[in-house]
């Protein structure tokens, strides 16, 4: 090799080094997006985020949707309500990734204990909120974003809640873009949104809608009944094919009404939500449906058949037929709704979704788009409550 060949080997040494490096500093430096969030708000930050906090702590099944491996590592803080409410879903995340019980907690649950110093100090990229609110700050919190924003921390609006069908595959991209995993968002809604329309383009054309009395959290409270109106886990009726009794009588999510008003509208299905968990004393979870993660089959069912029992409900036409379900009352703040969606279809039309295995469904999504493992019972029938 002469001097000359030499030299141009050695200049090209150095090109080829210095684009690398190049390359190398703006994959790191990340890039500035303006996106618009789930309620509409033009959010500017640099993307991908580093370090999150979450307005509910139970959000964290979400971002693992789009990082299965280890979702915790991106939390810098979050509402305390996860291992509160659901005791059960969180000692799998303690097992599995005992560092979530360093992660700093900016709240118990509720905006009012929403803690914005604590919330700055650990100085997160972005802040997640539910657009409603809830067990957290949400849309309406306007001191707490007035104060996020003069601390220049982007806040970005989701949604499970409010507008569950419509607005999880929003908030999903939304979540992608903000941690570079566009790929793994669309990966997902390809799956969500194929299996969402299992249900839809079948309800869709079903005149002959059965009633259907939701009651929302069995147990929570001494007397009966806490009934839920259209909105929340309302709206899965809807879009299941049945027809809430109590839909166009309540205002709100919730409302209080008498066993009488029950009787009156003697409905053909009698739907709960279980707010008990595998993590809660034997005594709370007594007066509650059990349902969610470590729970077993034998257990949720005795726990529906027990709140049954509870005096005049056996007079029901629904309880006699045994046309009574529960569904974990998480579903609702949850990307897992679509499984619960075509359980309730099922429910309620047997033979139009005679083909479609809601359980089967809750097995893919664990398997494929979650950091914990499946384990545990998620739906259960009064029927299978006599087969134990």
């Amino acid at each position: 090799m002469t001097f000359k060949h030499l030299r141009r080997l050695v200049a090209a040494s150095f090109i080829i080094t210095a684009a690398a490096q190049s390359a190398a500093t703006a994959a790191n430096a990340g890039e500035t997006i303006t996106l618009t969030d789930v309620s509409g708000r033009e959010v500017t930050l640099e993307v991908p985020v580093k370090h999150m906090i979450l307005g509910e702590g139970r959000f964290l099944p979400s971002i693992g949707i789009l990082d299965p491996e280890n979702p915790v590592r991106w939390i810098a803080g979050m509402m305390g309500e996860f291992k509160r409410l659901d005791p059960g879903s969180y000692a799998q995340y303690e097992t599995k990734f005992p560092e979530i019980d360093d992660i700093p907690l900016i709240g118990r649950s509720g905006e009012q204990t929403f803690s914005t110093e604590k919330a700055i100090t650990v100085l997160p990229d972005v802040a997640i909120f539910g657009i409603s609110g809830g067990h957290g700050p949400g849309s309406k919190s306007h001191e707490i974003l007035s104060a996020l924003g003069a601390a220049d921390i982007p806040v970005v609006m989701i949604d499970f809640r409010a507008k569950p069908f419509e607005n999880t595959p929003k908030s999903i991209r939304v979540l992608g873009k903000l941690m570079g995993k566009e790929d793994q968002a669309e990966a997902f809604l390809k799956f969500y949104e194929e299996n969402l329309a299992k249900v839809t383009d079948r309800t869709k054309d079903i005149t002959n809608k059965p009633s259907v009395f939701l009651e929302s959290r069995v147990g929570l409270q001494q007397h009966c009944c806490e009934a839920m109106g259209n909105d929340m886990i309302g709206k899965f009726v809807e879009l299941a094919g049945g027809q809430n009794v109590f839909g166009d009588e309540i205002p709100g999510v919730i409302a209080q009404v008498s066993l009488e008003q029950i009787l009156l509208k003697n409905p053909e299905f009698y739907v709960t939500t279980a707010v008990g968990s595998a993590g809660l004393d034997p005594e709370t979870n007594s007066k509650r449906i059990v349902l969610g993660a470590s729970t077993n089959a034998q257990q949720a069912a005795t726990s529906l058949a027990h709140s049954m029992e509870r005096v005049g409900l056996s007079e029901l036409d629904a309880v006699k037929t045994q046309k009574v379900y529960s569904v974990w009352h998480h579903v609702y703040n949850n990307p897992i709704n679509v499984a619960a969606l075509q359980a309730m279809a099922k429910w309620f039309h047997p033979e139009t979704f005679g083909d479609v295995d809601p359980d089967a469904t809750l097995a893919e999504f664990y398997d494929r788009f979650q950091a914990v493992d499946l384990n545990g019972v998620y739906w259960i029938g009064l029927d299978q409550a006599s087969s134990q």
